[in-house]
C-alpha cells in the first residue's frame, strides 16, 4: 500500500495462491513494481540491454 496500490489490490495480492510468476501479472503488483520503480532499485533492463545489441554506439 505504501508504493500506490488500494486496499483490495494489496489484499488480493497477498492472499492470492498463484506462484510468483503468475502474481507478477496483477494489477495490483503491476503497480506497485513499475519499471520506474525497479530502475531505481539498480535492476538491469532486458529491453534496455537487447536495444543495445543492434545500436552499441546509440
Amino acid at each position: 500500500m505504501k508504493r500506490g496500490v488500494h486496499v483490495q489490490a494489496a489484499v488480493a495480492c497477498g492472499i492470492t495462491s498463484k506462484g510468483p510468476w503468475r502474481s507478477s501479472k496483477t494489477p495490483g503488483i503491476q503497480q506497485a513494481l513499475n519499471l520506474n520503480y525497479l530502475k531505481s532499485e539498480g535492476l538491469y533492463s532486458l529491453r534496455d540491454g537487447w536495444i543495445k545489441v543492434p545500436y552499441p554506439n546509440g
